[in-house]
């Protein structure tokens, strides 16, 4: 019992180690990425914009000069003037910018999760492909191997040429498969390039065999604390109610307050002026338009809600189904040892070549599907753990 304890703690331990190495890899990549750099870019020229829309109007300055009559000295006059809104205006839109701009930070974080969680699926995906391409191999080396065998066996006069010809349609099979999967692998490794901004790949961890899953109340609490995404609407509806209030305030008369200063008649005259601008109907409909914006966030706010639950649900669900197969299929493939067995009992004479070749296909395809298992499992539980990339 001690030593399975022992076990089991080394394999979550080696587990740990792995995962922790594609999330590190991965956010490296998302860092790197040319999307998720504009999209900060984008939010900061967002916030800027909203920013310099609560700044004051710049002063305006009046020059007037007044031509009289032949005798009489020409008047002239200044004015420096300042116009601004009502003065809770500027509170509430400052209040909605500091709820943006922790929003657009939220919304960083949130691309960021998905592109490092694009990352990390595919570099499971290189890490799956590669174990597909060292099963294959390992079976184009075997084949050529009993190839050779065969042919001199036919040479010596001890085999049909049935029996070599049988062996080279296999070897082609497997040949042409392997030359597929280097294919694809070099897809997938172009693909990573683009991912990480044109340069080069990061080291590939090896592919995970298990998946350690918590239960499903641990990962909705995870949910509830960590989603940048639903951070974000919170504070989007904040910065939408407060936009409200703004409108409002702007929908009050404006003012302008100004220094006057005139020469009259040998005289100068100094001053000031207090001008008043009353409401038109356009703000009256920015304040309409406001309230629609904020139920459209409330509205979002509930759907994204939803959604991400019902995303939850279904990567655990996934990710527990998968973990069930793989778990029955890694008993099978623990030691590995029937490509060997077949082997031994070919040379015995206890089965025919092409028992030999029929068994040793279907061994292909199921040690092939299993890696497959595994490469699913492993991407639903990035999905399932995504939160573990964040900034």
């Amino acid at each position: 019992m001690k030593r399975i304890i022992i076990a089991a703690a080394a394999l979550f331990a080696a587990i740990s180690a792995i995962s922790a190495d594609f999330d590190e890899a991965a956010r490296g990549i998302a860092g790197a990425n040319p999307q998720v750099a504009a999209s900060r870019a984008r939010y900061e020229a967002r916030l800027e914009e909203g920013r310099a829309a609560n700044v004051l109007a710049g002063p305006e300055a009046d020059v007037d000069y007044k031509f009289a009559p032949s005798g009489v000295e020409n008047r002239w006059g200044i004015s420096v003037g300042q116009s601004f809104d009502w003065p809770g205006a500027y509170a509430a839109r400052h209040k909605a910018n500091g709820y943006r701009a922790e929003a657009f930070a939220q919304l960083y974080r949130a691309e960021f999760v998905e592109k490092a969680l694009e990352a990390k699926q595919l570099l499971i995906a290189i890490a799956e492909s590669r174990k597909q391409l060292e099963l294959l191999r390992a079976a184009s080396m075997n084949m050529t191997r009993l190839a050779e065998a065969y042919e001199t066996a036919f040479a010596q006069g001890e085999t049909t040429m049935l029996e070599v010809s049988k062996i080279r349609l296999r070897r082609f099979e497997i040949e042409n498969r392997l030359a597929k999967a280097e294919i694809e692998d070099e897809q997938l490794l172009n693909n990573l390039r683009a991912l990480n901004g044109g340069a080069g790949c990061p080291e590939v961890p090896d592919l995970p065999l298990t998946a350690h899953l918590r239960s499903l109340e641990e990962y909705r609490q995870e949910l509830e604390d960590n989603d940048p995404g639903a951070a974000a609407n919170r504070r989007l509806e904040a910065a939408a109610m407060a936009d409200v209030s703004a409108a409002r305030r702007s929908a009050l008369p404006s003012f302008k307050l100004a220094y006057v200063h005139d020469y009259e008649e040998g005289f100068h005259f100094n001053g000031f002026s207090v001008g008043i601008s009353l409401p038109s109907w356009g703000p009256r409909a920015s304040v309409k338009a406001a309230r629609a914006e904020a139920l459209a966030q409330i509205q979002d706010t509930g759907d994204y809600s939803v959604r991400v639950n019902a995303r939850l649900l279904n990567d655990y669900r996934l990710c527990s189904r998968l973990d069930s197969r793989v778990d029955a299929a890694r008993r099978l493939f623990a030691d590995d040892a029937y490509p060997a067995q077949l082997r031994k009992a070919l040379d015995a004479g206890r089965i025919t070549l092409f028992e030999y070749l029929s068994e040793y296909g279907s061994y292909l395809d199921a040690k092939s599907e299993y890696y497959t298992l595994c490469g699913e499992l492993a991407q639903a539980c990035a999905s399932l753990e995504r939160f573990s990339l964040l900034p």
